[in-house]
């Protein structure tokens, strides 16, 4: 068996060139637990100013009475202090082995991001906390071994992401192999790319049992230019049901959510073919004017 952890209304939203509507976003994530998914993130507290898409975090997650399995993206003490404002206590932190990276996202160095954690993280229980390492596959071991060993001082799951969709199967089974030198409680978190569907397999035959999705494959990492979609929710359950592994969710139940994940994408496409439908009907009625 494994399990998803849905990402779709936080990181599948947080790059469209349009900001998605406060009520979709919530309806999404009713959509998704009604489909039967218990793992959501669901939001980012960052400034709105740099991820705009975004702004609306402390709506949306005052949406919902009941929070059990909902999560938020944290990047510094600011941020938590806002997710715990609405109630939230779970939480995603970040950083990369390459302070390329790092420089991008937080105009910080990784050394100066772990000290702002520490502070940020102080008397947050682990279990609270999935940690991800951005832009880690492919990286140098010792970088690898490095991040693995910071990232499980602040939480107990790490979250191995292939941020750009470049990631070999090789580099994939030798940054999963490296991670689990120190810790088994691993997922992964795979974008679009040449391999994206073979890095699943061979997640799984290295023991990963959790991975992250996005309904619609909507997603995409808005500071890396070469980011793409998220591995899609639908594909993932798709290539369980081949293997024969259960994901806890069927298909069908999730056909709801992968329609608002559409309209939600695509807003122009709306609009466009509502307004083909008015002018149609405009024009119906001026020709039975005529007759």
């Amino acid at each position: 068996m494994i399990r998803i952890f849905e990402v779709g209304p936080r990181d599948g939203l947080q790059n469209l060139p349009h900001i998605p509507k406060t009520e979709d976003k919530i309806q999404l994530v009713k959509l998704l637990r009604e489909a039967g998914l218990e793992h959501i993130e669901i939001a980012s507290f960052v400034h709105p100013k740099v991820v705009p898409n975004m702004a609306d975090s402390k709506e949306v997650c005052e949406a919902f009475d009941d929070k059990t399995g909902l999560s938020v993206l944290v990047p510094n003490k600011k941020g938590l202090d806002r997710a715990k404002e609405v109630g939230i206590n779970k939480y995603n932190i970040f950083f990369s082995p390459l302070d390329e990276f790092n420089e991008a996202n937080y105009g910080l160095k990784l050394d100066q991001i772990i000290d702002n954690y520490k502070s940020a993280l102080e008397g947050i229980p682990k279990n609270q906390v999935r940690v991800y390492l951005s832009e880690y596959f492919g990286c140098p071991t010792d970088y690898l071994e490095k991040a693995v060993k910071v990232g499980l001082e602040f939480g107990d799951r790490l979250v191995l992401c292939d941020t750009k969709g470049v990631a070999t199967p090789f580099e994939v089974s030798v940054g999963i192999q490296t991670a689990q030198l120190h810790t088994q409680y691993l997922s992964v978190h795979l974008h679009h790319g040449k391999y994206l569907m073979d890095n699943v397999e061979v997640s799984y035959r290295e023991g990963v049992r959790e991975f992250d999705a996005s309904v619609g494959g909507l997603g995409g990492c808005p500071f890396v230019e070469e980011s793409g979609a998220n591995l899609a929710t639908e594909d993932l359950i798709k290539w369980c049901n081949k293997k024969g592994i259960d994901c806890g969710v069927e298909l069908k139940n999730l056909k709801p959510a992968m329609k608002l994940a559409y309209k939600i994408k695509n807003p122009t496409i709306r609009v466009a073919i509502r307004n083909k439908l008015k002018d149609t009907k405009n024009l119906l009625k001026y020709k039975a004017g005529l007759s």
